[in-house]
């Protein structure tokens, strides 16, 4: 969201300057854009191998997705960090040594499934 956010303020940004100072048809040359968009593609393709130009653009679609990493799995991360160390201080450091070995069958991992995978 951010993402497109920035974009619309870049081109706003530059559209004003550009509506300010002088004439928004300076701007428009289709040629030049092809131009740098090719160039730019064909810079790409050139420099790269095809491993990694298919991940590329596999992961072009993953810019538009909003990230995994929300409020909730924060506020579960830190509340499975703060039972561990909260066992810690009682039991001490060796007692999460099982739970660190098997999360599967540990009662802090298992509360939160989202976290340990």
């Amino acid at each position: 969201m951010f993402l497109i956010v920035g974009y619309v303020i870049i081109l706003a940004s530059a559209l004003g300057t550009y509506a300010l100072h002088g004439s928004l048809l300076a701007l428009w040359v289709p040629t030049e854009y092809v131009a740098i968009i090719g160039l730019t593609i064909g810079y790409f393709v050139a420099s790269n191998d095809i491993k990694i130009i298919k991940a590329t653009v596999g992961a072009v679609p993953g810019i538009f997705k909003g990230s995994k990493y929300n409020k909730a799995y924060y506020i579960d991360a830190l509340a499975m960090l703060f039972e561990i160390l909260g066992k810690v201080r009682k039991e001490g450091l060796m007692s999460i040594e099982g739970d660190i070995e098997n999360p599967d069958a540990s009662p802090i991992f298992s509360k939160y499934p989202n976290l340990v995978r």
